[in-house]
C-alpha cells in the first residue's frame, strides 16, 4: 500500500482542476459517477483522500485537495515528490510506519496506523491513516482506497488525561504516604508517651502513694517536713504533666505556626539540658496543619535522639520554604560527626512527593 504522493513520473496524475482524471491505464470505473457530485464529496470531506495502484511501485493515482489545509502542502507539490510522504513523517515514528505500510502491501490487508506529520510550517499532527484493498469479482486486487484524518486533538486530550491519571495516582501515592508516616509519628509519640508517664509521673505518683500509706499507718510520725515533702513532689508530677501535655501540641503550633512553636519547644530543652540551640526560619507560607503538626514531630523525634543517643550540647533546627514544601533539618553535634535529619513535606497533603533523609 502506498502513501499519496508514490507514483511514477510518466503517470498521469489527478490535480485541483481534474478531480477525476485517471491514469489511461486504470481499470478503475468512475464514469458512471458525476464528476460534479464526486467533486462535491471529496472536498467534502474534512480528510485527505487517496487512491493507490496496486503494482510494484504502488503507484499513487489521487491525493484529495483537503492536504493543503491539514498538512500544508499542495496536491502538485505533494504528488511531484514520492518521498515527501515519508520525509514528512515525524523521526520518532518513521521506521515503524514504513514497516506496517511495507507489510500491508505484502498482504494485501487493510492497513490502519496513527503517527505524527510534521506539516509543511513546521507544526506536528497526529494522523489516523486507514486504507482497504478494493477487489474486483473474480477477487483481483483493482487498487487501494485511503483516507487520512487528523486526529492531533483526540491524541492531545488523551494525552492530558493520561496526564491527569498520573497526577491522581501521584497525589493517592502522596496521600498514602502520609497517611502512613503520621501514623508512625502518632505510635512514635503514643509509645514516647507512655515511657515518658511510667518513668516520670507514675514512678513519682507511686512514691507519693507509699509516702502516704505509711503516714496513715503511723500517723504520730505526720511532720511538716514530711507533708512539704510530699507536696513538693505532687508539683514536680503536676510540672512534668504539664510540659508533656505541651510537647503533645504546643499552643502556639497552631496559633503562631511552625518555627515559633519549635523554638518554643527548643528552649525548653536547652534549659533543662544546658544546651545551645538555634532556629532557622526560611519559612515564606505556613503548611496546613496535618502537615505542621507532621514536620513538628519529625523535629521532635530529631531532638530527643540527639539528646538521648548522640549525647549532642549544640542543636540547630531549619525550616525553609522549598517549591510547594516545606524543608527541614535537624543538625547536632553529637557523637561522631554529629547528625543531621532533613526531609521535605508538602504543604498541604495534595501537594509534591514527600521526601525524608537522614
Amino acid at each position: 500500500m502506498a502513501r499519496p504522493g508514490e507514483r511514477r513520473t510518466s503517470d498521469r496524475v489527478v490535480g485541483r482542476s481534474d478531480h477525476t482524471a485517471m491514469s489511461e491505464d486504470t481499470t478503475w470505473q468512475f464514469d458512471e459517477l458525476h464528476p460534479g457530485a464526486y467533486r462535491m464529496l471529496v472536498e467534502g470531506v474534512p480528510a485527505i483522500l487517496y487512491i493507490d495502484r496496486p503494482d510494484e511501485l504502488s503507484t499513487n493515482l489521487y491525493t484529495s485537495p483537503q492536504i493543503e489545509s491539514l498538512l500544508g502542502y499542495s496536491v502538485e507539490e505533494w504528488m511531484a515528490d514520492p518521498e515527501l510522504w515519508k520525509q514528512a513523517i515525524h523521526p520518532d515514528d518513521r521506521d515503524r510506519v514504513s514497516l506496517a505500510n511495507e507489510e500491508s502491501n505484502r498482504n494485501a490487508e487493510r492497513y490502519l496506523d496513527e503517527y505524527r506529520i510534521i506539516t509543511k510550517d513546521g507544526r506536528t499532527v497526529w494522523i489516523r491513516d486507514e486504507a482497504a484493498p478494493v477487489r474486483g469479482p473474480d477477487g483481483t486486487l483493482l487498487y487501494w482506497r485511503g483516507v487520512m484524518l487528523d486526529i492531533t486533538e483526540r491524541m492531545q486530550a488523551e494525552e492530558k488525561l493520561r496526564w491527569s491519571l498520573d497526577v491522581l495516582r501521584q497525589t493517592l501515592q502522596q496521600r498514602r504516604e502520609l497517611a502512613r508516616r503520621l501514623q508512625n509519628a502518632q505510635e512514635s509519640e503514643r509509645q514516647r508517651i507512655a515511657a515518658d508517664l511510667h518513668d516520670d509521673p507514675i514512678q513519682v505518683m507511686s512514691a507519693v502513694d507509699m509516702r502516704l500509706q505509711m503516714l496513715a499507718e503511723f500517723p504520730n510520725t505526720v511532720t511538716a517536713e514530711a507533708i512539704a515533702g510530699i507536696e513538693s513532689e505532687v508539683h514536680a508530677a503536676i510540672d512534668r504533666l504539664r510540659s508533656m501535655l505541651f510537647e503533645l501540641r504546643p499552643a502556639a503550633l497552631d496559633r503562631e505556626g511552625l518555627v515559633p512553636a519549635l523554638r518554643v519547644y527548643l528552649e525548653r530543652k536547652a534549659k533543662a539540658s544546658d544546651w545551645v540551640v538555634e532556629v532557622v526560619d526560611g519559612m515564606t507560607q505556613e503548611p496546613d496543619p496535618d502537615m505542621r503538626a507532621l514536620l513538628y514531630r519529625i523535629a521532635q523525634e530529631a531532638v530527643a535522639n540527639a539528646a538521648k543517643h548522640a549525647k549532642a550540647s549544640r542543636v540547630r533546627v531549619e525550616a525553609v520554604s522549598a517549591g510547594d514544601g516545606v524543608t527541614l533539618r535537624v543538625r547536632d553535634d553529637g557523637q561522631g560527626l554529629g547528625t543531621t535529619v532533613e526531609c521535605w513535606l508538602p504543604l498541604d497533603v495534595a501537594t509534591g512527593d514527600p521526601a525524608l533523609g537522614a
